[in-house]
């Protein structure tokens, strides 16, 4: 048995029995327990990796999926009925459900419309009033609903014509979602037959598909409206054509949205595009208010004041959001001849909203697919076990990290109550210097390449405390350059972050440098400041209140090799005056303050009284 075979299972996509078998196998001619525990330890990672590849793989075919619906969309321009019936069959394909149906609000409710995999005709003209079931309550609270086994749901609120429709069907386990521009226009639903919760990332898929979806709607809608307007208005040549030019420009932006989509462009693009039709400025910023993407030329002062939303009502901001994800706002501020934005301008918006917020959440789940496999990495790299740095260092070239730089080790401490946002934060200073980040036992672990480990110190306790917005307290350690070396230097900066926290210097950076010998004194969780008041505190309250010098002569004693006249002549006193000094001393600390068992205690103190004050300076 050897590492081969676990990767040729890999390789071959075998069952998972398999992997048991070729263990078993193995175990049983292992020549020493610590061979068979490393023979269940490639066992563990391989199951690991298996599992890990086919989460990838689930999560590309929905991407995918999700791209090949998008595109029959937008290649199919059919009246809305259509559309509709293209959406619902779409939608029951994406999510491989028993059925599928849409529904549209009118009024105080939502009508169904369209319904595929349906046994009976019971569903059709269901009207599902406001805040009732499940379609109701999503056409209500514009966010996403599921349940698991719909009549037995105590959230819902039942009403018997659509209790009957749903009966009928034998439905069981529904979610729905919004379809939504500007308002919420009707419901996206998928059901089963069969009891059991949909998943969190089938719930996500639905509602980007939705966000295609209402596109999708709105723009049958508009070229149904448009042809009724030609056949109804044709004395009106100039309301015609005016409107015939409003359809050509959201035509126009819808075909240039999709194919932005289908190309794998990003938000700038879509910035870009949408505000060439629009004027004006336009800007993306994150859910932290950081600009994210912008007119080409935009002035600064302008994004500034965007991010602020002053002065008020002169701009018009969209949430981004997918299912229920807070994914940043799109903010517009029209060009300065346009007094009020008209309805077309408000779709448009719309619409580049819809598209930025699915370009959005793509980049966020390639980007935390792509930080967890980096984390991952970290977090071996760190455990010590040199017989797997040769499989580690060709993952690591995979994923674009050079461990034969020279990097700094990096371990960033912040109070519990503010580490919501910690793992992203490390995550994105890391990938933007080319390094990795992993957060262990809720403090953050960066690798990253530097020939100047307290300069680079420096710089993350800045960069994390403006993010997160509390104190950052930074140690670190290096540099290295053998992945081997990497367990060592996290301990030790592990050890200097721990070294601040205990001279009560939160928010500060340093290295084993930077703290001296001390820094590894304060590992065992004592309080400096105590060890330092409880050793020498009689002595430097005789100083702040007499004005005398007695600390100073205390560090020139030792300094001197405890020499008295040495002393004397560097504090250009007379000898007698430094034995009077270590007199007073004597009587402040006890008559044993200069014994053998006592001198390192008192030397220690001094040097962490010093230390102290040079980090205040």
């Amino acid at each position: 048995m050897n590492r081969r075979s676990f990767l040729r299972l890999l390789v071959d996509g075998a069952p998972l029995p398999h992997y048991d078998e070729i263990l078993h196998a193995a175990v049983a001619d292992a020549a020493s327990p610590a061979e068979i525990a490393d023979l269940q330890a490639e066992h563990t990672l391989a199951l690991q990796l298996r599992d890990t590849l086919e989460k990838r793989h689930a999560r590309h075919e929905q991407q995918r999926a999700l791209v090949e619906c998008a595109k029959e969309l937008a290649e199919d321009h059919g009246d809305p009925g259509t559309v509709l019936n293209l959406i619902v069959s779409q939608a029951q394909r994406l999510l491989g459900c028993d059925m599928a149906y849409l529904s549209l609000n009118e009024g105080q409710a939502t009508c169904m419309r369209v319904m595929v995999g349906a046994t009976s005709s019971a569903w059709r003209d269901v009207r599902i009033p406001f805040g009732t079931g499940i379609g109701g309550r999503v056409a209500v609270t514009g966010t996403p609903f599921s349940t698991p086994d719909y009549f037995s749901d105590e959230r819902l609120t039942h009403d018997p014509a659509v209790d009957a429709s749903v009966k009928a069907e034998r439905q069981v386990s529904i979610v729905g979602v919004p379809l939504r521009n500007s308002t919420v226009i009707g419901v996206l639903f998928a059901s089963n037959r069969t009891p059991g919760p949909f998943s969190h990332d089938a719930i996500a898929l639905l509602g980007s598909f939705a966000a295609l979806a209402t596109s999708a709607i709105d723009q049958a809608q508009q070229r149904a409206d448009t042809d009724q307007a030609l056949m109804a208005l044709g004395k009106a040549n100039e309301t015609l054509r005016e409107r015939t030019v409003d359809a050509e420009r959201a035509v126009a932006a819808h075909d240039q949205s999709m194919d932005i989509v289908l190309r794998g462009g990003g938000v700038q693009e879509v910035v870009t595009a949408a505000g060439d039709q629009l004027g004006g400025v336009l800007a993306i910023f994150d859910e932290f208010g950081a600009p994210v993407a912008w007119t080409p030329g935009a002035p600064g002062e302008v994004l500034k004041a965007m991010a602020a939303g002053v002065p008020e009502g002169t701009y018009r901001a969209t949430d981004l959001v997918a299912g229920t994800e807070n994914l940043g706002t799109l903010v517009w501020a029209p060009p300065v001849q346009a007094a009020e934005a008209g309805d077309l301008d408000r779709r448009l918006l719309d619409r580049a909203a819809v598209v930025a917020s699915l370009l959005q959440l793509f980049g966020r789940n390639l980007a935390a697919a792509e930080a967890r496999v980096r984390g991952e990495l970290l977090d071996d790299l760190l455990t010590p076990n040199p017989r797997t740095y040769s499989s580690l260092a060709e993952r690591a070239l995979r994923i674009g990290y050079q461990p034969q730089k020279r990097h700094a080790v990096v371990v960033a401490h912040i109070r519990a109550e503010n580490r919501r946002s910690l793992a992203s934060v490390a995550s994105d200073l890391a990938a933007a210097r080319d390094g990795l980040s992993t957060v262990r036992d809720g403090q953050a672990v960066l690798v990253i390449p530097s020939d100047d480990p307290s300069l680079t110190a420096r710089g993350v306790s800045r960069s994390m405390t403006k993010r997160l917005g509390s104190p950052v307290t930074v140690g670190a350690a290096g540099p290295v350059d053998d992945p081997a070396d990497l367990p060592g230097a996290y301990a030790e900066a592990l050890a200097c972050a721990n070294a601040l926290l205990r001279l009560d210097r939160a928010g500060a950076a340093a290295t084993a440098a930077d703290l001296g010998y001390a820094g590894l004194l304060l590992g065992d969780g004592a309080s400096a400041g105590r060890y330092v008041e409880r050793t020498l505190g009689p002595v430097i309250q005789h100083d702040e209140q007499r004005s005398t010098m007695l600390m100073e002569t205390l560090e020139t004693y030792f300094a001197t090799g405890q020499s008295l006249v040495a002393s004397a002549k560097r504090l250009h006193i007379h000898p007698n005056t430094v034995t009077q000094r270590l007199d007073r001393v004597k009587r402040l600390l006890g008559v044993d303050w200069n014994g053998a068992d006592h001198t390192l205690e008192v030397q220690l103190a001094l040097r962490l009284h010093r230390l102290s004050r040079d980090l205040d300076a």
